[in-house]
């Protein structure tokens, strides 16, 4: 009777088993994923992080929390109604100031949330791309950064910031900035900042909204091979898209798109058949990526 007993316990123990994993959530996998490479993003031993990026999600825009040890850099400033967003997630992740912002171009999902994140953090310096604009975005910009009595810093040349141990580089345009008859905007996403992040055989790559000649241009420059992209415009179809990732030969991309206005069937086409792990805005929200300057990355 007694053994009888224990193996009813052993079975009902087993039982309650199986229904506790049961209930433990499987995170979702990311958009796409590369079969080599030393991305952790599935599962493998994780790095502690000394630098951390954060591609917070504010629909098809931009803003990215660069963070190293008690340096903190954003680049882009999202929407004007995504600014509460940004200023959340920024203290949530213990921002109390910001050294650097910039704004790699004056569309308004790129610089639509400075007033209310330069209110709420005090910034020392606003990098901005070296032309002047003729929309109401660039205006806006302009007046709110005398208004706010905010350090504006025109990038003429290549900029190199030191963040502890981290470097960041800002590379400006070559382009003329020039507007086509009966437009106001001009050829902004081609002349977008781009910025480069290094940190020992860490490497990211944030490439603003370049377009098709803003990559031509880019190329030309031969900056090399990146292991994270930021992908330019929002994963936009742009017929030099394949030129552009065979040259940064990324091991991870990020695109900020959003569910109503996703990435072109194209770019995500082109992404399946190289086979790189990709994370979007749309699909995961916002995406940190750490690393620790071995060239391994872990995503959340």
């Amino acid at each position: 009777m007694k053994s009888l007993t224990s193996r009813a316990l052993t079975a009902t123990f087993a039982m309650a088993l199986i229904v506790l994993f049961s209930c433990v959530p499987v995170l979702a996998a990311p958009s796409n994923t590369r079969s080599s490479g030393r991305s952790s993003a599935q599962g493998e031993d994780k790095a502690d992080g000394d630098i951390r990026v954060s591609f917070i999600d504010v629909g098809k825009g931009d803003c990215a929390l660069v963070q190293a040890g008690d340096k903190a850099v954003l680049i882009d400033a999202g929407y004007d109604n995504t600014s509460s967003t940004v200023t959340s997630y920024l203290r949530s992740q213990g921002v109390e100031h910001l050294d650097h912002l910039i704004l790699t171009h004056y569309d308004r999902d790129h610089v639509g949330g400075l007033s209310a994140i330069a209110k709420a953090f005090d910034v020392n310096a606003v990098h901005l791309p070296n032309y002047e604009g003729a929309d109401k975005n660039y205006n806006k910009v302009m007046t709110e950064v005398k208004r706010l009595g905010l350090k504006a810093v025109p990038v003429t040349k290549t900029q190199s910031i030191r963040l502890e141990d981290a470097q960041l580089d800002i590379y400006p345009s070559k382009l003329k900035y020039v507007i086509e008859p009966g437009e106001d905007e001009g050829n902004d996403n081609d002349l977008s900042l781009v910025t480069a992040l290094t940190y020992r055989n860490d490497s990211y790559l944030f490439a603003g909204d370049l377009e098709e000649e803003g990559i031509e241009a880019y190329l030309a420059a031969k900056h090399g091979h990146y292991d994270v992209l930021k992908m330019p415009h929002h994963g936009d179809k742009a017929d030099n898209n394949e030129d552009f990732l065979d040259d940064v030969s990324p091991k991870i991309v990020v695109i900020t798109d959003s569910k109503a206005d996703p990435a072109s069937k194209k770019t995500l086409k082109l992404f399946d058949k190289s086979g790189v792990t990709t994370y979007r805005t749309a699909t995961d929200g916002t995406i940190a990526i750490k690393s620790d300057g071995t060239g391994r990355y872990s995503v959340e």
